[in-house]
């Protein structure tokens, strides 16, 4: 069998499955444990997959650029963010990471909150700088154009005096054994540290994350407290994460 033709039939039982495992998969191609490894390492340097041990997962097929995933699914993040928006008290710090969804949260923010926001993302900023009682505190550093969002050393240094009471993480693969990760490492750094910095952590994951994965690792499912999910979307991931402390709201 061809290279070509191998690579489309993979493509194509990723798809379908969103995992593939080597020992199962060159069998019944009828090729060598070796040459399908071969394979997925090619395809995963091209940006098709995630090569993982045993085998490759799906990525999310997302766009990293946030401005392609502006107008995406805006129905379902605002129904996310409004089951966000009840866990939060006057007075209370919120830490929120850059990202569409948690976007939608800041939207959300009644005018009159009484909150201090920490925020490396330049939307979230924008979205809620006239709101009078909030004490907004830009993490300013290297500006990341994709995510339009600051990261590197400044970042890193004020996180480390900061404790919030609520973190809105914001990812863009969720898996329930590799967890939550990122394509890029610097990235996957500071929501790690962000994660470390919040008594209580939420991440907003639409349809399209789960089971999927890139190449750098944030967390585990268990070290996050609240998934927001669409509705739709609810007993479908409690059995997938069935095995998960994390609460699915």
């Amino acid at each position: 069998m061809i290279k070509s033709t191998r690579h489309q039939l993979i493509l194509h039982r990723i798809k379908m499955d969103h995992r593939i495992y080597i020992t199962s998969l060159s069998r019944e191609l009828g090729i060598s444990d070796d040459t399908l490894r071969r394979d997925l390492i090619e395809l995963d340097k091209q940006g098709f997959l995630t090569k993982v041990h045993g085998g490759a997962i799906a990525k999310s097929g997302i766009s990293v650029e946030f401005t392609d995933r502006l107008n995406t699914g805006i129905a379902e993040k605002q129904q996310m963010a409004a089951k966000v928006i009840p866990m939060f008290h006057p007075g209370d710090i919120l830490l929120i990471d850059g990202g569409t969804s948690n976007l939608a949260v800041a939207h959300q923010l009644p005018i009159d909150m009484e909150m201090t926001v920490y925020t490396n993302s330049f939307p979230i900023i924008n979205a809620l700088f006239n709101h009078p009682n909030i004490d907004l505190i830009c993490l300013g550093g290297k500006v990341f154009p994709s995510s339009q969002v600051t990261v590197g050393v400044s970042v890193y240094q004020a996180l480390q005096t900061v404790r919030a009471d609520w973190l809105i993480l914001g990812v863009s693969n969720i898996h329930s054994q590799l967890g939550l990760t990122a394509p890029e490492r610097e990235e996957a750094m500071l929501k790690r540290l962000m994660l470390e910095r919040a008594r209580n952590r939420i991440v907003l994951g639409d349809n399209y994350k789960f089971k999927t994965a890139e190449s750098y690792c944030i967390a585990s499912l268990d070290e996050i407290d609240y998934l927001i999910v669409e509705d739709s979307n609810i007993e479908s991931v409690k059995q997938q994460l069935s095995d998960h402390t994390c609460t699915i709201i």
